[in-house]
C-alpha cells in the first residue's frame, strides 16, 4: 500500500513538473511570438515610412537649377548640362569647390564631429528646430542638427523668384553667379552674413533662394519641392503664387528636400518677415505657427544682440523662452540673466567668453556670464560667430525638462 502511495506521489510530481514545463514553454513561445510581431510591426512601419519618403514627387527642373546654382554638375543630360560647359560656369565651379573645401576642412568637419561626440548627447533632435534671425543659413543649422526633420527659420532677407538660367543671356548668367559668389564670401570666411553686404548682394541675385539652393545641394541634399506660402491669423499655412507673395504680410517658402545618402526627408520653412515687437503684433499668425511646432530646440547665432532689447524684441524672446527645450546660442541671443540662478534651466558652457566685438556697444558685455564661463567651460573646436578673427568663440547650451506641446 505504501509502495502504491509513493508511486502515486511520484506520478503526481512528474505531472506537475511537466505542467510547469509546459507553462514555461507556452510563456516562452508567447514572448517569442510577441517579439516577432513587434519586429514585424516596426519593419512594416519602417517600410511604410521609406515608401512615403520615396513617394514624394520630385520637381526635377527645380533640383537641376539648384545644382547649377550650387556649382555642381548635372546628374542627367538636360538643358543645363550644356550651359555648364561655358567658361563662366567652369570658373564659378572651380572657385566654389575651393572655398567649400577650405570651409569644410577648417570648420564643418570639426562641427560635425563635435555634434556627434558632444552635442547630440544633450539635445533631443527629434524635436523641431526654431532658428530666429537666421538669414538663409541652412548650412550651420544642418550641421548642428543633422537629424532634425523640420526647421523654422525667420529673418528680414527677401524671397524673390529665381530667374530661369536657360532664359538668361550668358552675360547675365555670369553676373548672377558672380553675385552669388560674392554673397557667400562672409559665410566662407566668417560663418555669418553681414547685413550691409547682404542688402547689396541679394538685390543682384534676387533674394535668398539661390543661397538656400547652394547650401542644401552642397550639404548633400536633393531639392524635391519648393512652395511659396503665407500664414493666416490662425497660424495655418497656405500656398501663394510667387508673383503675389509680396502682397502678404508674412512671406514664406517651404522646401522639401531629401538626403542623397540616407534618403531621409527634411522640411525647411523660411519666413521673410519682421520679428520685432511691432512686426509680430501685426502678424499674430506667425506666432501661432511657431508655437504650434513646440516644444522645439532653438539655435541663435550672430543675432546682433536683438533679444537684449526688451523694447523692440521682447515678444520673440518670450516665444523662445516659453517654448524651447534646449537653446544653443552665443551671447548675441537671450541675455544670460534670464537663465542665471533659475533652477528650471541648466547650462553648459563651451569655449571662451570675451566682450562683444567693436561693431557693438560695450554695454552689452555680461559680467555674470563671464564669471560663469570662468567657473568652467568645455572646449569648442570650431569658430562660429563674430569673433572669427581671434577665434575666441563661445556658445551656451541651456536646457530644461520637456515642456508640454501647445494646444
Amino acid at each position: 500500500m505504501k509502495k502504491l502511495s509513493s508511486l502515486f506521489l511520484v506520478i503526481i510530481t512528474l505531472l506537475g513538473v511537466a505542467a510547469c514545463g509546459s507553462k514555461k514553454d507556452d510563456q516562452k513561445a508567447k514572448l517569442v511570438a510577441d517579439s516577432l510581431r513587434k519586429v514585424d510591426s516596426l519593419a512594416k512601419e519602417d517600410s511604410i515610412r521609406k515608401a512615403a519618403e520615396l513617394a514624394v514627387p520630385k520637381d526635377t527642373a527645380l533640383d537641376n537649377t539648384a545644382r547649377f546654382i550650387a556649382g555642381l554638375p548635372q546628374l542627367t543630360n538636360n538643358s543645363l548640362a550644356a550651359l555648364q560647359k561655358d567658361k563662366y560656369w567652369v570658373d564659378f565651379q572651380t572657385s566654389m569647390d575651393a572655398n567649400w573645401k577650405k570651409m569644410h576642412d577648417s570648420r564643418l568637419t570639426k562641427m560635425a564631429q563635435w555634434e556627434q561626440d558632444v552635442f547630440s548627447k544633450s539635445v533631443n533632435d527629434s524635436l523641431n528646430l526654431f532658428y530666429p534671425f537666421s538669414g538663409p543659413d541652412f548650412l550651420h543649422a544642418n550641421f548642428l542638427y543633422p537629424r532634425t526633420k523640420q526647421y523654422v527659420m525667420c529673418a528680414l532677407e527677401p524671397i524673390r523668384e529665381v530667374p530661369s538660367m536657360e532664359k538668361l543671356s550668358e552675360k547675365d548668367r555670369d553676373r548672377f553667379l558672380d553675385s552669388l559668389g560674392r554673397s557667400l564670401r562672409d559665410i566662407f570666411g566668417k560663418s555669418y552674413f553681414i547685413t550691409n553686404h547682404m542688402q547689396k548682394d541679394l538685390w543682384q541675385i534676387k533674394g535668398v533662394l539661390p543661397l538656400f539652393y547652394f547650401f542644401m545641394e552642397r550639404s548633400g541634399y536633393e531639392l524635391l519641392q519648393q512652395k511659396f506660402i503665407s500664414v493666416d491669423s490662425a497660424g495655418n499655412e497656405f500656398e501663394v503664387d510667387i508673383k503675389k507673395l509680396n502682397q502678404n504680410k508674412i512671406q514664406g517658402v517651404k522646401f522639401t528636400l531629401r538626403n542623397l545618402e540616407t534618403k531621409k526627408i527634411k522640411t525647411v520653412y523660411y519666413f521673410s518677415t519682421d520679428i520685432s515687437n511691432g512686426g509680430m503684433t501685426k502678424r499674430p499668425g506667425l506666432t501661432k505657427f511657431i508655437k504650434a511646432r513646440a516644444p522645439f530646440n532653438t539655435f541663435v547665432k550672430s543675432a546682433s544682440y536683438c533679444m537684449h532689447d526688451g523694447k523692440q524684441f521682447s515678444s520673440i524672446r518670450s516665444v523662445v523662452l516659453d517654448n524651447t527645450v534646449t537653446l544653443f546660442q552665443d551671447d548675441t541671443g537671450v541675455p544670460y540673466w534670464f537663465f542665471d540662478k533659475k533652477p528650471e534651466w541648466h547650462a553648459t558652457f563651451f569655449g571662451e567668453y570675451v566682450a562683444p566685438v567693436e561693431d557693438f556697444s560695450r554695454g552689452l558685455y555680461q559680467k555674470s556670464l563671464d564669471e560663469a564661463f570662468k567657473q568652467g567651460s568645455q572646449p569648442l573646436p570650431f569658430s562660429l560667430g563674430y569673433h572669427w578673427s581671434t577665434r575666441k568663440q563661445h556658445y551656451m547650451l541651456f536646457g530644461r525638462e520637456r515642456i508640454l506641446p501647445n494646444k
